[in-house]
């Protein structure tokens, strides 16, 4: 009985139960033929709501038990100048980054419902203590983690420390030629990424990966990495690319398969705490604004929002050619 009376203080008001429950039982009532039928019905189905809104948690409605990742991009600043992406040019300013408690109470809050936590940016290891403190918790939580990095500013204490905790490491690489490396990355440091390859997986083993994005560009070099992975027994995943400010150009992609986009049940937040359902779902109009900031609301009741509720609706339809992304695939390879 506890766990019904038990009230945080950022829970949400009685007016958004309220509200809840006549966003639930209304469309229900009307789409009930015979009168006669309704009342019986109505009560049934308060019952069922009231079963979920009181023994778990609200959003398990919209995404069920560890049905949802959670996409941090940590930061927008990047060691790196890549021609494939333009996210390096926008750095957030020191005021806007997210303090890192802010995003430790979200994921307490999330954790029941994550299949996995991933951590992107920009750059991630721009904040690798940060890093590390969310990498804790989710592992005190149960909560399988990623990183997504270019490798650059990884050192033996981080690594360390990273594998004791139990998680993944993802190190983007999209050649093998030294020569194009500088045009690739706009940085010449093909050795450093390369030694601190080798040092990841002597630490990291098996929960090492290595991501390339497969664009029109790096078509003839995506084997030779695959190859040299395939060699030092390193899983390899390959990203189509999706143009977020870069210059570089599609390879093309497998056609639409029909099915709803996954990417709706994500949970995305933004390096100043600002929530979206997917880093590109700004193409629906809906959706042009975030749907809160987890600075200044709870991150429940910024997912129960009737707005969060009918852009993932759209999403279930959209076919943008973000569904190309492999976060639309639910537990995509990057896990144990």
């Amino acid at each position: 009985m506890s766990l019904i009376y038990r009230r945080r203080p950022n829970q949400p008001s009685i007016a958004h139960v309220l509200q809840d429950y006549l966003g639930e039982i209304s469309p229900f009532a009307r789409r009930v033929d015979r009168r006669l039928l309704a009342p019986p019905l109505i009560l049934l189905k308060t019952i069922e709501w009231a079963i979920y809104r009181w023994y778990k948690t609200p959003i398990r409605r919209f995404y069920g038990v560890k049905g949802n990742e959670l996409i941090y991009m940590i930061t927008s600043r990047c060691t790196d100048r890549c021609a494939k992406c333009g996210i390096w040019k926008t750095p957030e300013s020191a005021r806007d980054h997210l303090p890192v408690a802010h995003f430790i109470d979200c994921l307490n809050r999330l954790h029941e419902n994550l299949y996995q936590l991933t951590i992107t940016g920009g750059e991630p290891l721009e904040y690798s203590d940060d890093l590390l403190a969310i990498a804790g918790v989710a592992g005190n939580l149960q909560v399988p983690m990623l990183i997504v990095t270019n490798g650059v500013l990884l050192t033996e204490r981080f690594l360390r420390t990273y594998a004791g905790l139990g998680h993944t490491l993802v190190i983007s690489l999209d050649t093998m030629d030294r020569a194009k490396w500088a045009d690739y990355r706009g940085r010449d440091h093909y050795d450093l990424v390369m030694g601190n390859i080798a040092l990841a997986r002597t630490i990291l083993g098996g929960k090492l990966r290595i991501q390339s994005v497969l664009a029109a560009e790096t078509r003839e070099d995506i084997p030779r990495v695959k190859a040299f992975c395939d060699a030092h027994s390193i899983p390899h995943i390959t990203q189509l690319y999706m143009d977020f400010g870069g210059s570089w150009h599609s390879a093309g992609g497998a056609p639409d398969s029909g099915l709803a986009c996954a990417a709706r049940k994500n949970i995305c937040i933004y390096p100043n705490g600002d929530v979206v359902k997917c880093f590109d779902h700004r193409r629906i109009p809906l959706a042009k604004e975030p749907l809160g900031n987890i600075a200044k609301e709870d991150i429940i009741s910024i997912l129960c929002k009737k707005r969060s509720t009918e852009v993932s609706k759209v999403m279930k339809t959209c076919n943008f050619p973000c569904k190309q992304l492999l976060c639309n695939t639910p537990t995509f390879p990057y896990g144990a």
